[in-house]
């Protein structure tokens, strides 16, 4: 192991591994005429276990030794993502252009002949060791880059998240005085926050709740993302920014829609999508809202094609409004009101599995169904 000598914490680590004695000791001696700290194995495999104990900050390694050689020490050293940041350095007897290559293939960064020169084993240990620290120094620096530039995403989604929460609130506020409610209290959770029931908006909670059901299913896999299950939670809250004045049943019906039902359909649908287009003009850097516009647009669009937009059917409406759709309605038959029935859970289930295959898109339903007992209600 060397001579006994007191080091700093920061010293910098050599593992020297030969099997002949003489090369080690010679390499031990220059290492440590540097100021560094050599660490000495007569194998590969005591190398191993010298690493199991501390890190070196640089091997010089020998090409040629018993059971196992350089090459093949340095190709397992470089497979693990704990070791394959130390550069290595291959001191060799055999010093051909071949041997040299085949080494820096293996992932070393430089080759040293035999018989060592101290001047050059002093230079190139000393400049593998600058561009070492200076590797990993940058590397911390781009961590603390990538934690600053997350933490601050993460803030400004949160920003974006609370100004489409409030644009929800007083969408829903709106529609609650022109029903003759009242508007739920200032001082209450935002709309996209948790209240007395579990969570303010049901309806995007259950758009959450089914998009993370879809994802394990083989037809939808691939389409649903943890961006996306995020993304529709809140979009799915700004689906009816111009339904304050509209019939709320009126995409309930399993048959076409009378005229004056597509007229209401038409009204909030077209409100809903030039207010949040106005607003994707003025913050293109909010990635919630392209998904709240489709969904605006076309969660009153029917599987069968007898909704608004019309032409609007089956898979060519978008994932997140069908998705939404579900949800809605579910919300809307369970508790709706201005003398609508309210047909309360189980009845809105059985209405939701009536609509399925003509309304609502049938694979959704059917999942939906399944997760029934955690589904939030108003």
């Amino acid at each position: 192991m060397g001579k006994a000598m007191g080091y700093r914490e920061d010293t910098p680590q050599i593992l020297i591994v030969d099997d002949v004695d003489a090369n080690r000791m010679v390499l031990e001696n220059i290492i440590q005429e540097m100021g560094c700290r050599p660490v000495c194995a007569a194998s590969a495999n005591e190398a191993a276990k010298r690493m199991e104990e501390s890190l070196p900050q640089l091997i010089l390694l020998d090409v040629f030794m018993p059971e196992m050689d350089g090459y093949e020490f340095c190709e397992r050293l470089k497979e693990s993502p704990i070791t394959r940041d130390i550069p290595i350095i291959f001191i060799s007897a055999a010093d051909s252009s071949q041997d040299k290559v085949r080494g820096l293939q293996m992932g070393a960064v430089d080759y040293i002949a035999k018989p060592f020169d101290m001047a050059e084993v002093v230079m190139r240990v000393n400049n593998h060791l600058e561009l070492h620290r200076m590797r990993q120094e940058l590397e911390l620096s781009n961590r603390r880059l990538r934690s600053v530039i997350n933490s601050q995403a993460r803030r400004i989604e949160e920003e974006q998240k609370n100004i489409l929460y409030a644009l929800a609130s007083l969408a829903r506020d709106q529609e609650l005085q022109a029903q003759g409610h009242e508007a739920l209290p200032e001082n209450g959770p935002a709309y996209g926050e948790a209240g007395q029931n579990g969570h303010r908006d049901p309806v995007s909670y259950n758009c959450r709740l089914l998009a993370q059901s879809l994802q394990f299913s083989p037809a939808f896999s691939e389409d649903i993302s943890e961006a996306f299950i995020d993304t529709i939670e809140v979009s799915s809250q700004l689906r009816d920014l111009g339904n304050f004045r509209a019939v709320s049943l009126f995409h309930a019906k399993p048959a076409p829609l009378a005229p004056q039902e597509l007229l209401a359909a038409q009204c909030h649908v077209g409100q809903s999508v030039n207010f949040l287009e106005r607003m994707y003009t003025y913050a293109p850097d909010n990635h919630f809202l392209p998904m709240a516009i489709q969904i605006a647009h076309y969660h009153h669009a029917h599987w069968d094609g007898t909704g608004y937009p019309q032409g609007a059917s089956g898979k060519n409406i978008p994932l997140a409004a069908r998705i939404t759709a579900v949800a809605d309605l579910f919300g809307v038959l369970a508790t709706a009101r201005d003398g609508s029935p309210a047909y309360g859970k189980e009845g809105a289930l059985s209405q939701i599995k009536a609509c399925s295959g003509s309304i609502l898109d049938p694979e959704i339903v059917e999942i939906f169904i399944k997760i029934e007992k955690q589904l939030h209600v108003h």
